[in-house]
């Protein structure tokens, strides 16, 4: 018995320790990894292994800080959720590989400020997952990196931005897969923007015959909006293209151009290939729609020109084949303004009403009256931002939000809405000398939706 109470205090002090330190100074969850260490987590006393650090994470959001060279060739940490940064704690933070070898990353993960030095044919690898990469300019990935994801594996989506660095081969189409089955369900997307690379590949690497290309469900985009790539290519060992569902996309933005060296796969992409040239003022990004394409201008001031045509800001459809995007004088539409959402909730039994989280005290709680819900009458005009005024003479209320008009007269099975009268199953009434009125009703009248949870008897109204 001793024993398990010390291992239960030890437990919770643990977790303690854990809180204590895991916070920063701006509130963000963050951990300290040095290879080898046996500590907790802390920036005096850290982890061992980066694996460590993620599973404390818990699937949060967080930071996690890396003291010297750590050796990321066998990680392989169990999928995470939530955004992964991997930093340097100094300066000399390098995250290193052995000759051949691979390190995937199995969870939404961004590389901030490291130093990173592959050994001779190894390679970084998301796992269909998002990976932003701002290494530092001056970082050079030697060897190779592997979009979406290198071996047999299908996931749903892959994101990947490459912000800063050097890298000398990039594969968009994977890496080492041995059949087809393998790739994506949805879109493969590669943003650059910063970032200089020497061979672009929207092929997959391969150097086995068995080894094939991937399968991408969904379109595969290319979106350079800055930086510099060299070449962009399908060259490789053996016959490995993608088999794209979708379309192919390719998009140079803010004035830049094709490299001399320019190809792409035509016989295995189903949906089309698209090339659009855009200049500076603003950027062309992909959607998951074969040949829709949103439309970003930087300034109010200045509107897309596609083949003679204005376009602003919001989608435009293209046709397979090069499109060349101007940007000229025009003034962009005013957005419309949006309506302000409200969450309206209301327990049968509790003496409350809460409107987008605040709570406010009421006279008379909601309760069920004939299988209805009853509320009181201005708590629930109020919270819906309509007015409220009382014909003591006729018992008659009439409320007024916009266009819409109710009137409601105690003891009469009826609702009256801009003139058109409305069968009521239970009449508005007076109980405990306040006004309870139909909630369905009320809320529907003004165009609000409403829903009940019954394990809770409360109704939430949403306008």
């Amino acid at each position: 018995m001793t024993k398990k109470i010390l291992s239960a205090l030890l437990a919770v002090m643990l977790v303690l320790s854990l809180a204590s330190f895991a916070v920063s100074a701006d509130d963000e969850l963050a951990f300290y990894v040095e290879e080898g260490a046996t500590g907790n987590g802390s920036e005096d006393e850290p982890f061992g292994t980066i694996d460590e650090a993620i599973l404390a994470l818990g699937g949060k959001d967080g930071t996690i800080y890396v003291y010297g060279a750590y050796d990321v060739s066998t990680f392989k940490a169990p999928a995470w959720k939530g955004m992964v940064t991997i930093t340097g704690a100094s300066s000399d933070a390098i995250l290193t590989t052995k000759k051949s070898a691979g390190a995937v990353f199995n969870g939404d993960v961004t590389f901030k400020d490291i130093l990173v030095e592959l050994g001779e044919h190894s390679h970084i690898n998301p796992a269909g997952t998002k990976m932003i990469c701002d290494f530092g300019e001056d970082v050079e990935l030697k060897y190779m990196v592997h979009l979406p994801g290198i071996g047999n594996f299908i996931a749903e989506d892959s994101y990947t931005e490459l912000l800063s660095g050097k890298y000398a081969t990039v594969y968009l189409g994977g890496g080492y897969t041995t059949s087809y089955a393998n790739g994506v369900e949805g879109d493969v997307t590669l943003v650059v923007d910063g970032a200089t690379i020497s061979s672009l590949r929207l092929s997959a690497d391969s150097f086995k015959a068995d080894h094939t290309g991937i399968s991408v469900g969904g379109n595969m985009n290319l979106v350079i909006n800055s930086g510099t790539v060299n070449q962009i290519t399908t060259k490789s060992n053996f016959p490995t293209d993608p088999e794209i569902m979708g379309a192919l996309n390719i998009i140079f933005n803010n004035g830049n151009k094709a490299p001399k060296t320019f190809t792409y796969p035509e016989e295995t992409v189903a949906g089309g290939i698209y090339v659009i040239y855009s200049e500076e003022g603003g950027k062309i990004m992909p959607t998951s729609d074969i040949g829709v394409f949103e439309v970003i201008s930087d300034s109010e001031t200045k509107v897309a020109k596609i083949d003679g045509e204005l376009v602003y800001n919001g989608t435009v459809e293209l046709a397979p084949g090069e499109t060349e995007v101007e940007w000229v004088a025009g003034q962009q539409p005013e957005k419309p303004v949006e309506e302000e959402k409200t969450e309206i909730k209301l327990t049968i039994g509790k003496a409350e009403i809460t409107t987008n989280g605040e709570a406010k005290a009421l006279d008379v709680p909601a309760q069920i009256i004939d299988s209805r819900t009853m509320v009181p009458l201005r708590a629930i005009f109020e919270a819906l931002g309509a007015s409220v005024e009382w014909d003591d003479a006729t018992k008659t209320v009439t409320s007024v939000k916009g266009d819409t008009t109710v009137k409601l007269t105690i003891g009469q099975a009826s609702i009256n809405v801009n003139g058109a009268d409305k069968a009521l199953d239970v009449p508005a009434q007076i109980v405990d000398s306040r006004t309870l009125v139909p909630v369905r009703a009320i809320a529907e009248s003004f165009g609000c939706e409403v829903g009940w949870d019954d394990p809770t008897k409360t109704v939430t109204i949403t306008k």
